[in-house]
């Protein structure tokens, strides 16, 4: 067995403090195990795997994650990867390796923060953390307690500070672990001596621990996970990615101190080329490229795919599909990247989700980093799809872009899928040639809904969809083989499926909407931005805020003119120009029909839908009324409402100037009024002409900001710039005739 691993970047000083070797291995099973005890054999698993890793559990009573811990170690000894000593209860494997072991610090559930801070405790002083009966048990076997966390702290926030001081510069990896007392890390935490902590952005600790967070050294890892739902998940991800924190989520990973130490027979080798040909771009087909999703989060490729409705399911190959991981398996778990790279079929891709951590890129200090890192990962593993969420990609002129694509190893990039959720285009190619394919789906869809939505392309022309499409098929709702077994009929009705490389290397060349540089002019009626569009805040919303605010809107502002049917040549005519802005329909408007479907095909709509609020504030609103050639005006008066007001005659044209109004959904506000009178007088005394006011034209500077939450809060984000549209219609036309 090769037990040294070259890799074109340092990726084991990036992941590990230390990569222990193999020992010969014993397998426990945790079967008949309250919580504490799971806890309390994690962590002895972590001290025993400390220097050799010798110690493999498996929780046969975890219907959801026992069959994976044995599928591994099944396949590790049948690959040759493991020598199988024997198989030891846990009162055995106790009797064992105890003499190994110090000592135990007491701690106990009703107070999470002390098993936190009995782990580093035990980590410095050989020990094992033995929360409540477990002290007890271990106490009356004679065991040594080498401290007792119990009653020292009133609250989490003061235990995590006080062990973050005294034993920071102790431990050997520099990086941070948010984690429960029940999940299932504790053994990779004790044995790279990583600082473990907990908190929830709706948690009353948040604050706290994120502040511990924000000290803590850039481009190192972040362990455990951040959220419990998907507000709280943006947040984190963007306080942690704002100090440049590589977020892998891991909290329910079991075994990974003992993965970490099974490099199989070549410990980093890259996936078989898949050499198999397929024919060109068929746009009279429904082209279409599927991928399963969150591989960025170990327990996806470790206890997730290997069960009989993944990986190993009876059907797969039978259509091409496409597979996320994290490139942080190769280096946290090398024989399980081997296995997978071996055991692929020509319909599978395994797709770098997220490249070496999870992200939000455009939040980062140094993205450059994070993507050169990430290329050169996905190089050594022969990988070339990036999955990226970052929805700041899903914009053609991005800036991140150029960082992205001058990115050290960035020949190993082919193309990149973005997003969790739709955006206005479908697919673009980059001036660079770089092909990007953005999911049309939403995040909780199962393999029916998606057939669905495959049925809905069939009907369109050819010519009304893209011709190359991208779903993600989320692993939490559905599974490989209902997705094989949903949609591989429709080939038969003119669906072509295709891996998310062919389907990006057969990309046309196709122009992106979504600009943060308009050039295009709206269509009669409607408005658009003009030139330079500026995002600000969290780039999680004012990406796709920015690319809602490409779509063309209808024109706010509604102007009336009112006069005689018909005048005199030789006289004044009177008439009335009336502009009204009901701010109260265009929020609500603008958030239902443009925020709210955005949000929901990210998966969000239920908390984020209570909780999401759009404000518009626009201001220097110039209203440009052309009257025909033959007309003068003269006598302008106006009155206002809700906002000032000015008109002037120029240039032919009635200006009309309205200094500013707020469209906020949160709250209901006065509508802006304005009221001209004029009198226009005829050049020309022809009989037959007429008086005509021309569609106006319409231009004003705006700010749109959309929330999650309290305005001031972390998610919040928005664009700004300037808006410009033409009326659809003429305004008026009054026929001039002379007196008889």
């Amino acid at each position: 067995m090769n037990s040294k691993r070259r890799t074109s970047w340092d990726a084991d000083n990036t992941f590990l403090a230390k990569r222990v070797p193999l020992g010969k291995t014993w397998v426990v099973d945790l079967r008949n195990s309250t919580s504490a005890e799971i806890l309390f054999m994690r962590t002895f698993q972590g001290m025993v795997n400390r220097n050799e890793a010798r110690m493999y559990l498996i929780n046969s009573d975890s219907s959801q994650f026992g069959p994976a811990d044995r599928f591994w170690i099944e396949e590790y000894e049948r690959q040759g990867w493991v020598d199988i000593e024997g198989y030891l209860t846990r009162d055995e494997a106790l009797a064992k390796f105890g003499s190994e072991i110090s000592g135990y610090v007491a701690a106990t559930e009703k107070e999470p923060w002390t098993i936190h801070a009995a782990a580093v405790t035990a980590i410095l002083k050989n020990g094992i953390v033995a929360p409540d009966k477990v002290a007890c048990d271990l106490k009356d076997m004679g065991w040594n307690e080498l401290d007792d966390m119990r009653g020292r702290w009133s609250d989490a926030v003061s235990a995590y500070n006080d062990m973050v001081n005294e034993h920071r510069d102790d431990l050997a990896y520099p990086g941070l672990a948010l984690l429960r007392p029940s999940e299932g890390l504790w053994d990779f935490i004790v044995q790279q001596q990583i600082m473990p902590v907990f908190s929830r952005p709706k948690h009353d600790t948040w604050e706290g621990v994120a502040r511990i967070m924000d000290t803590y050294p850039a481009k190192k890892i972040l362990y455990g996970y951040v959220s419990d739902d998907t507000v709280e998940e943006e947040i984190a991800v963007e306080r942690a990615s704002s100090t440049g924190k590589y977020l892998v989520p891991t909290s329910n990973v079991s075994n990974l101190s003992f993965h970490s130490a099974v490099l199989g027979n070549s410990p980093l080798k890259s996936v078989k080329k898949n050499r198999r040909r397929i024919p060109g771009l068929d746009a009279s087909k429904v082209n279409v490229a599927i991928a399963i999703t969150d591989g960025d989060n170990l327990q996806v490729p470790i206890l997730q795919y290997p069960t009989g409705k993944f990986w190993n399911t009876k059907e797969r190959g039978v259509m091409p599909l496409g597979w996320s991981m994290g490139v942080s398996l190769s280096t946290l778990a090398p024989g399980i990247w081997e296995y997978y790279r071996n055991s692929i079929r020509p319909n599978d891709e395994i797709v770098s989700i997220m490249g070496i951590a999870y992200v939000h890129a455009s939040t980062l200090p140094e993205p450059g980093e994070y993507f050169g890192a990430t290329f050169s990962s996905m190089a050594d593993m022969g990988l070339h799809t990036l999955w990226s969420l970052d929805s700041s990609l899903t914009i053609t002129d991005e800036p991140l872009w150029d960082i992205l694509e001058s990115a050290p190893s960035r020949r190993a990039l082919k193309g990149v899928l973005v997003g969790y959720g739709p955006s206005i285009d479908k697919a673009f190619r980059r001036d660079t040639g770089t092909p990007v394919m953005i999911t049309q789906n939403g995040y909780s869809e199962d393999a029916e809904r998606i057939k669905e939505r495959i049925e809905a392309m069939l009907a369109m022309e050819p010519s009304e969809r893209s011709p190359v499409n991208f779903l993600m098929a989320t692993n939490w709702s559905t599974n490989a083989g209902e997705l094989y077994r949903t949609l591989k009929p429709l080939e038969e009705k003119g669906v072509r499926f295709l891996i998310p490389a062919q389907a990006l290397s057969m990309m046309p060349k196709i122009q992106g909407m979504a600009k943060s540089s308009v050039e295009i002019a709206a269509e009669p009626g409607m408005c658009l931005p003009v030139g330079s569009v500026k995002k600000f805040g969290s780039p999680i919303l004012s990406a796709p805020t920015l690319a809602e605010i490409n779509k063309p809107i209808q024109n706010p502002i509604s102007i009336k003119i009112e006069g005689p049917v018909e005048g005199r040549p030789d006289e004044a005519i009177a008439f009335i120009a009336s502009v009204e802005i009901n701010t109260n329909e265009i929020a609500r408007d603008f958030l239902n029909n443009r925020v709210l479907p955005v949000v929901e095909g990210y998966g969000l709509s239920e908390e984020f839908a209570e909780f999401a609020w759009m404000k518009l504030e626009v201001s220097d609103i110039n209203l440009v009324i052309p009257l025909s050639e033959n007309a003068t005006i003269e006598n302008i008066d106006i009155e206002a409402e809700g906002t000032k007001a000015s008109a002037c005659a120029a240039g032919g044209s009635l200006r009309i100037v309205l200094e500013a109004f707020t469209a906020d959904s949160r709250s209901t506000g006065p509508e802006v009024k304005a009221s001209v009178k004029l009198s226009v007088n005829s050049t020309n005394e022809t009989a037959g002409e007429s008086i005509t006011m021309n569609p106006e034209s319409v231009a004003f500077d705006f700010v749109l900001t959309v929330g999650i939450g309290k305005e001031k809060g972390p998610l919040v984000g928005g664009v700004k710039g300037k808006m410009a549209g033409v009326g659809a219609r003429k305004l008026i036309e009054t026929p001039l005739k002379k007196q008889k």
